[in-house]
């Protein structure tokens, strides 16, 4: 970078007499700026022109792919209306024949479920911890001829110190049979009350503490040894035996038992295998697990006995054992299931049973069609009934969306192309539009359809009546209720006609695919013609710049040079004169 000083000697103004010769160079710079700005104008409307004609390919597609079939063939989707969804809902695929049918249902399908035929777990004691039973500490109020006792329980309390504590006040507490607790008073004719509304455990409330007409209190749920959090073959477990480690299997699936399974991580492999096809529940106010199938229908739970003795102890089945612990015999108790029930219902007068509620084309008979019951019918039904149908839908969404892109792209090529556009001039533009445009108000008499015209299923450019005298030919409206009618009275014509292999819309994305071609489509060939351009016009500037620089750069050295002997001449004659 050069500094000059300007007419310090000389008091000549040369640092503008270099500006004033350089912005004359700069005034061609200018002019290429202006045109790289132009080009660069050019091809961004270009660019949203193509994404024009790209949408319109888009939307000409969601309707010509039909010919791949399946979930692209809009014109071939149906629907399955049900008359009463809570009865049943259906879903039909393409090839459902479109047609009504009666269907009734008398029975839905259930679940089968095994229940231990006894409790498993052992009936609390008084080393039962109260904590393994559920109940939370806090305090239990006992009135005892209306005096107010309060018992305080920890997390470590057992059973048999509830049961001294209550003693202390003047109350008996047993265990029965069943795992049932029972509260009397020790001395005869007093009167005891347990639970006030201050307590702070849950005890009360978690066994079911019930007043006896005789003035005891019971409660209505038992209380047992086992847990979920017990590990399965721990000697004090609280199972009526001993749980052995091994394996059983439920359903298709055989499960282990070691050292560290417990119950609850016993309950969560079954309820978490496929293979079970079951779920299981452990029940702590009956001590009992309970299994229930995950398919319906009257089909038993399989349950066998391994090398483990778990479903024996459990009461699902009952086994024969060598000294070795091998299974000599085993069988599975029926009886401890519930066994489901088969769905029955009616279609079309013929009746017919599944052993689930998803009833599938190869059980109903009815191609294409999957009916879900839901409950069987009752009289204030009445008759209920299917209709598969043409899924017009998305269908009608295709077609909305083709007349709205077609009407966008020819808006767009109007507006590029008009007298002084960024694109006027560009002939290939306007044949595609007017391509695209005959294609739509033309006749098509080769896709051998009833329907010849766009016009004749609704797509159109309107009629003129006594409120609209003109009408836009360059633009497209649809007429939806046309439309339904030419699909219903015939479907495959309006197919034809739009997603032929000679169909309208089939001509339409052959020529916008053209012009969209890489390489060689009017939009690339275009987009490199102005890359080009534009290249060439940026090095026009660099080369320019430089020239310029150097230019300046030039003249600064010879305006200095001439000050300097401008200076040089003024010192000569200064001396000249002092002689």
């Amino acid at each position: 970078m050069s500094i000059s000083f300007s007419g310090l000697g000389t008091g000549l103004d040369t640092s503008s007499w270099v500006e004033a010769m350089v912005s004359i160079k700069q005034k061609k710079v200018s002019t290429l700026r202006t045109q790289l700005t132009s080009k660069q104008t050019v091809k961004t409307t270009l660019n949203d022109t193509r994404s024009a004609t790209s949408s319109l390919r888009t939307a000409i597609e969601k309707l010509t792919d039909a010919k791949f079939g399946g979930i692209f063939d809009l014109f071939s989707q149906n629907s399955a209306t049900s008359s009463n969804e809570d009865v049943f809902t259906a879903t039909a695929s393409s090839n459902a024949r479109r047609q009504d049918y009666n269907i009734s249902v008398q029975q839905l399908a259930t679940f089968t479920k095994a229940t231990s035929k006894e409790s498993a777990s052992a009936v609390a004691d008084d080393n039962t911890r109260l904590a393994n039973l559920g109940i939370s500490k806090g305090s239990l109020t006992a009135y005892v001829n209306g005096y107010k006792n309060t018992v305080n329980i920890s997390e470590d309390d057992t059973l048999g110190d509830l049961k001294a504590r209550l003693a202390a006040f003047g109350l008996n507490t047993e265990v029965d049979e069943n795992g049932a607790l029972h509260f009397t008073a020790q001395n005869e004719g007093d009167s005891i009350h347990l639970g006030a509304t201050t307590d702070t455990s849950n005890f009360a409330s978690l066994i079911g503490l019930t007043r006896q007409e005789d003035g005891s209190y019971a409660s209505t749920s038992s209380v047992y040894k086992a847990n979920v959090a017990t590990k399965l073959t721990a000697e004090d477990s609280g199972f009526n035996q001993v749980i052995n480690a091994g394996t059983f299997t439920i359903g298709g699936a055989t499960f282990t038992i070691d050292g560290d399974t417990t119950l609850s991580s016993l309950i969560s492999q079954i309820n978490t295998n496929e293979d079970a096809q079951a779920y299981a529940y452990w029940d702590d106010a009956t001590g009992k697990l309970s299994i229930t199938s995950t398919k319906e229908g009257a089909s038993y739970i399989n349950i066998e006995a391994g090398t483990s003795n778990f479903t024996d102890v459990m009461g699902l089945t009952t086994s024969a054992w060598d000294e070795n612990g091998n299974v000599l015999a085993s069988r599975m108790y029926t009886d401890a299931q519930e066994l489901g029930q088969n769905a029955m219902f009616t279609i079309n007068g013929t009746s017919m049973i599944a052993t689930s509620n998803t009833i599938t084309s190869d059980i109903s008979r009815i191609e294409g069609v999957t009916l879900t019951l839901k409950r069987a019918n009752t009289e204030e039904d009445g008759e209920t009934t299917l209709k598969v149908a043409q899924n017009s839908t998305e269908l009608i969404d295709a077609v909305k969306g083709f007349v709205e892109s077609y009407n966008n792209f020819v808006s767009k090529i109007d507006s590029v192309t008009a007298q002084g556009a960024d694109l006027h001039g560009e002939t290939s533009l306007t044949s595609l539009k007017n391509t695209i445009r005959n294609y739509a108000n033309g006749s098509n008499d080769i896709n051998g359809g009833v329907y010849k015209l766009l016009s004749d299923i609704g797509i159109s450019t309107g009629d003129a009546d006594g409120n609209n005298l003109s009408t836009d030919t360059n633009k497209l409206k649809f007429n939806e209720e046309k439309f339904l009618q030419a699909l219903q009275e015939n479907p495959d014509s309006v197919k034809s006609i739009l997603a032929g292999d000679t169909g309208i819309l089939n001509m339409m994305e052959s020529t916008v695919e053209h012009s969209l071609k890489a390489n060689v489509g009017f939009f690339d060939v275009k987009t490199s013609t102005l890359d080009n351009d534009i290249k060439k016009t940026n090095e026009k500037i660099t080369r320019q710049n430089t020239s310029i620089s150097a230019y300046k750069t030039q003249l600064e050295k010879k305006f200095q040079a001439m000050e300097q002997m401008i200076l040089s001449m003024q010192k000569n004659y200064s001396s000249f004169l002092t002689q």
